[in-house]
């Protein structure tokens, strides 16, 4: 049950979360180039669309060499590096000297380069060019930490179910990858690659019937069933080694003692299923 919902949470945020990735991303790269006078719409899908991230590499070599972008500080409106006036509220960023032509500052009385002063007449509403700084770096790297923690807690995930599973396990004891019962009088499980033990007992009394029934299914490995009495002492074994048909198993004893006699199934390297009852 806990192994399905988890399941189906992983499956759901590799699924979920891409997509969220990958509309954030078109998100960032849509401003960036619109407040860059790019294509934004063309420039998104190529980011987007793009594998491996090459499409945001190409946006990101392409923006480099694209033209600064300022704004005037009167009105906002985005200007040019070489406009002298805003288009918008006609602003005069630099003067000019009528003399020398050459560019001088807005609050300046004299001309820096000819001396000649500045007459109040040619005074005009003047303003800066604010540079317009978009910083795409940040959310981008934002973006692909999200997309490493994502890939790194998934293989994790894969990883510790394919231990949980059976694929890498050497231990001790049986690894279930569809365990339903091993009580009473009842061994079932399934599993893969594996080395372990399972056992069940059978209280009986003498000259009762210690049966065993079902059947054995090794397809790699081999699987041996011990039978002990309640002394501890083996009284019945039997090894199944791999096979491409299910093995019937069919055991009958008279018991000797009474007591709980021990039904014991060693696994060694084996892949398979077992289903047996005591009768």
């Amino acid at each position: 049950m806990v192994g399905s919902i988890v399941m189906t949470l992983m499956l759901a945020a590799i699924m979920v979360i891409p997509i969220g990735l990958m509309i954030a991303l078109g998100v960032v790269v849509y401003k960036d180039a619109k407040a860059h006078h790019m294509s934004a719409g063309l420039w998104t899908a190529v980011a987007i669309l793009a594998p491996n991230f090459i499409g945001v590499i190409i946006y990101l070599v392409v923006r480099s060499n694209q033209e600064k972008i300022y704004t005037c500080s009167n009105c906002g409106v985005d200007v040019k590096e070489d406009y002298n006036m805003c288009p918008n509220c006609k602003s005069v960023f630099e003067k000019i000297c009528h003399v020398c032509k050459r560019a001088i500052n807005n609050d300046v009385a004299y001309c820096p380069y000819c001396g000649t002063e500045v007459d109040e007449a040619e005074q005009v509403q003047t303003a800066t060019k604010v540079s317009k700084k978009t910083n795409i770096v940040k959310p981008l790297a934002i973006i692909g930490g999200i997309f490493l923690a994502f890939a790194l807690i998934l293989f994790v995930g894969m990883f510790s179910m394919a231990i949980a599973s059976g694929e890498f396990n050497n231990s001790t004891s049986v690894s279930v990858m569809s365990y339903e019962v091993s009580m009473g009088e009842h061994l079932k499980a399934g599993f893969k690659y594996n080395e372990g033990r399972d056992s069940i007992k059978l209280d009986r009394q003498v000259g009762e019937v210690v049966g065993l029934e079902g059947v054995m299914n090794v397809t790699k490995g081999n699987i041996t069933l011990d039978i002990f009495n309640p002394k501890g002492e083996k009284v019945y074994t039997e090894k199944y080694e791999a096979s491409d048909v299910e093995q019937p198993v069919n055991i009958q004893l008279e018991a000797q003692d009474s007591g709980k006699y021990k039904v014991a199934l060693t696994i060694s390297k084996a892949s398979g299923s077992y289903d047996i009852r005591g009768n």
